[in-house]
């Protein structure tokens, strides 16, 4: 494997725009998988171009709603809300639908 993106709820292409989430509440993940090989970031950019990577075989997405990892090398980097960690071992993740409550102020009339 040679990238691994897991975003918060799913994302739906519109277009040549980046992908858009409607809804971060729907307990899902968007996993996206570039798989590795002979030059898979040439790969991956060569299939971008001629059109959608749903079509590419270096490229495959999911949306699930847990994701366990194992066998993940030591030193492999983790982003995760802005925050860069290092992982090894296993990795699980796991979302649960309309558990983030959100606080805001009272609109202003």
């Amino acid at each position: 494997m040679w990238l691994l993106f897991v975003g918060n709820g799913t994302y739906h292409r519109m277009g040549l725009t980046p992908g858009r989430r409607t809804d971060l509440a729907d307990g899902r993940f968007d996993v996206r998988v570039v798989h590795g090989g002979r030059r898979p970031a040439l790969r991956l950019l060569a299939a971008a171009v001629a059109g959608p990577l749903t079509r590419s075989p270096v490229h495959a997405a999911v949306q699930v709603g847990r994701l366990h990892l194992s066998g993940v090398a030591p030193g492999t980097l983790l982003a995760y809300d802005g925050e860069v960690t290092e992982v090894e071992g296993e990795v699980t993740l796991e979302k649960l639908p309309e558990a983030l409550t959100v606080y805001r102020p009272l609109p202003v009339n």
